[in-house]
């Protein structure tokens, strides 16, 4: 029958059945009748005799169990969640986790003491700078000259003394020198290597310099260096503009000269160079007679004149204040007196694209695009909305919005008003031009005297279906509607020869022209008009654009004219008056005022977009937006707001996507975890029964909320003779309930351990 093993407070550990061997402690509890027990029975008394010693602690341990740990050679006891010491302190460099009351902790390898008290780790002593040699104030003897030992302190700062408090005056020994001390002062004497920096109280015996420098007969001393002391005048000499030297006070010899020079340097005295020139800036006086320059070049900072006479001016400035005529550039105007802002205008823009986020604008025209496609909705043209482009019902639909009808405009030269055009007009229109009140497909009523045909003789319609045709066919004889005028021959041309009479006129000569002969008559007759030529500064433009005017074709005359420097054209005057032009030739007579036409640089440089320009070189201006993020480079003042949570794997994603995640896991861990099962001594194979420990799913997860697990190699002992036969593994299995941790080495001497973390969902 099974046995039921209680703890010593009676409460129930396990129930052994029979022929069982339990290890859920850190001994083998054997059942009735196990086959071996022997063995385990006595490795249970040895382990608990030398409490389980090793230098890891056993597994599965009970509250009260004890371990000795032979690292350190230290006893340990179980308290139930932890191993704490027995009766010594910790050696160790970082602190124990979670000390118990009164634990005591020796740190290495400074050697000072720590107590656990009052939730923190408090020093007991030495104290000591980590990292540094002794650095506190240490209570000795030294051996003075007269043979007499006394105490002092000594105030050591890693490792070195810079200072030594004494209760009495005395000489050191030099049996026992201290580094920077010889004599002894009672109270506290400084290394002769270190200095007292701050505010003392009372006078001190020497010092190296004054505090506060002192002025001696104007000559600043603070008592780091010798002064030497002249004699002065009551009142010292002071020297001048335009004069260089030192003010002179009778102490010492002082020389006086003027500041000049033939350069053309400000704040300088003019004086002759040796051939008795000199440079000037501008000369403002009133000249006696003429300045004449037989030969040369005379170059001059600024001409300014009434009157020009002789010689004719031509070329260009070589600077400007100004443009005499102001231009624009990105429709600011310019003219070279101030700087100018570029505003950033679409015509600046580069790349191929508009950015999506671009739904609305305010563009009045657009250049020629290469495709447009829109919804049902289609193109509304006009300020009211007055013409519609769209789909209807699912049918192409053109629609005039207005009560105006729809007009369709077709330019042409040989109509009045250079266009004919037609439309769909109302009914009211069509009541209005004399026709019923129902809708209409006709001619613009406002020309309504221009010709507008419906077909040509090469494009016919096939038929035409009405329930009426009113006004007259293309040929009859006297009825008002016919489908053809009987008689004649093909190509004849029917006329009225008197009222109520048709007759046909024959077919006629090619290249012959219709006359009128008089008397009711017409006839064939050759064309006699002569042709009309363009000359010099005449330009015709029309069809084929031909050498002369036959009255065969329409053209148009013009003088061939322009505003632009351009050849062998005459000058026309633009909008404002103004015209280009290359050199122009001309004696001026009268004053000459004002700017340059043209001039090769701006006398002064201005900065458009903080680029330089001066008028001598191109410039690139770049078209920035200050309120928009660069592509690359940016750095954004404010908070960076996403459209939404990713649904991609590169886009960006904000906090409360993070914040909304992390909750939806739990993450389990452990560490050190030592094998359940024991292990093997196995060389060149791996072992499946010892060498592993279960990890279980935490309260509420089942191994199907399994995300992800990661095992690692915590501590492996070898046991001796590691070589190209043995291997090393750290996997894991699912078992269906749990997680199966294999950690082995095939040459071991203890049981193995492992950390790991598992995430679930």
């Amino acid at each position: 029958m099974p046995y039921t093993i209680n703890k010593f407070n009676n409460v129930p550990l396990v129930v052994l059945e029979d022929g069982t061997i339990d290890t859920s402690t850190s001994i083998g509890l054997v059942g009735r009748n196990y086959v071996g027990y022997g063995e385990t029975q006595n490795e249970n008394f040895v382990w608990m005799l030398e409490n389980f010693a090793n230098d890891f602690p056993p597994a599965r341990p009970l509250q009260g169990q004890t371990w000795f740990d032979t690292t350190i050679n230290v006893l340990h006891v179980y308290d139930g969640s932890k191993w704490t010491l027995v009766g010594s302190a910790v050696l160790s460099v970082d602190a124990p986790a979670e000390p118990s009351p009164g634990a005591l902790w020796l740190k290495t390898p400074f050697n000072t003491l720590y107590v656990w008290a009052d939730n923190n780790w408090r020093i007991i002593g030495p104290e000591t700078a980590e990292g540094f040699g002794t650095t506190r104030a240490v209570s000795t003897t030294v051996l003075g000259g007269d043979n007499v030992r006394r105490p002092i302190i000594k105030l050591t700062v890693d490792n070195g003394v810079i200072g030594i408090i004494s209760a009495t005056a005395f000489t050191i020994d030099p049996s026992n020198g201290i580094l920077g001390f010889s004599n002894l002062g009672a109270g506290l004497t400084l290394s002769t290597s270190t200095i007292v920096k701050g505010n003392l109280t009372g006078n001190a015996a020497t010092a190296t310099r004054l505090i506060t420098s002192r002025l001696i007969n104007g000559t600043l001393f603070d008592g780091t260096a010798d002064v030497t002391v002249l004699s002065n005048t009551t009142n010292s000499l002071k020297r001048g503009t335009y004069l260089t030297g030192n003010n002179f006070n009778g102490s010492e010899e002082v020389t006086w000269a003027v500041d000049a020079s033939s350069a053309n340097q400000a704040g300088k005295v003019v004086a002759r160079n040796s051939t008795g020139g000199f440079s000037a800036g501008a000369i403002t006086a009133t000249l006696l007679g003429n300045v004449t320059a037989s030969s040369g070049t005379s170059t001059f900072d600024v001409v300014q004149a009434n009157t020009f006479i002789g010689a004719t001016l031509s070329g260009n400035s070589a600077t400007a204040t100004k443009l005499a005529t102001a231009r624009k550039i990105n429709d600011v105007n310019f003219d070279g007196t101030v700087d100018i802002t570029i505003p950033s205008s679409a015509t600046t823009l580069t790349g191929s694209y508009l950015n999506p986020g671009v739904t609305e604008s305010s563009l009045t025209e657009v250049g020629t695009l290469a495709f447009l496609n829109v919804a049902d909705r289609g193109v509304t043209v006009g300020g009211g909305a007055d013409v519609t482009l769209g789909v209807q019902g699912g049918k192409p639909t053109l629609a005039a919005n207005n009560s105006t009808g729809l007009l369709l405009k077709i330019l042409d030269f040989d109509v009045t008003g250079d266009y004919a055009d037609i439309g769909f007009i109302t009914s009211a229109q069509s009541l209005s031009g004399s026709g019923i009140n129902q809708p209409s497909f006709a001619p613009n009523y406002v020309h309504a005297g221009d010709p507008i045909n419906l077909g040509t003789p090469n494009n016919k319609w096939d038929k035409i279906y009405a329930n009426s045709l009113l006004g007259n066919a293309d040929t009859a004889t006297l009825s008002t509607r016919s489908t053809n005028i009987a008689g004649g021959s093909a190509g004849s041309i029917p006329y009225q020869t008197a009222s109520g009479t048709t007759a046909f006129l024959p077919l006629g000569t090619p290249g012959y022209v219709l006359k009128a002969t008089g008397g009711g008559t017409i006839s064939w007759g050759a064309f006699a008009l002569e042709k009309l030529t363009a000359g010099n500064y005449i330009k015709y433009t029309g069809a084929g654009t031909p050498a002369y005017y036959d009255t065969q074709l329409p053209l148009t005359i013009a003088v061939d004219a322009t505003d632009a420097n351009t050849v062998s054209k005459v000058v026309a005057r633009d909008a404002s008056g103004n015209f280009s032009a290359g050199t122009i030739t001309a004696s001026l007579v009268g004053a000459v005022t004002g700017n340059a036409t043209s001039a090769s640089r701006l006398q002064t440089s201005r900065t458009i977009n903080g680029v330089s320009f001066d008028g001598t070189t191109n410039i690139s201006i770049s078209a920035t937006d200050p309120t928009k993020v660069a592509i690359s480079g940016s750095t954004m003042s404010g908070y960076l707001t996403l459209n939404g949570n990713p649904i991609s794997e590169l886009h960006a994603t904000p906090k409360q996507y993070v914040d909304s995640r992390l909750p939806q896991y739990t993450f389990t861990y452990g560490n050190t975890v030592y094998s359940s099962s024991g292990y093997t001594n196995q060389v060149g194979s791996w072992n499946d029964g010892a060498n592993f420990f279960d990890v279980f799913p935490p309260a509420g997860k089942t191994m199907s909320n399994l995300i992800a697990f990661m095992p690692s190699i915590a501590v492996i002992h070898y046991a001796g003779g590691v070589d190209g036969n043995d291997s090393l593994r750290c996997t894991w299995s699912n078992l269906g309930d749990r997680i199966r941790v294999y950690v082995q080495n095939t040459e071991q001497r203890s049981t193995p351990a492992a950390n790991y973390m598992a995430i679930w969902s």
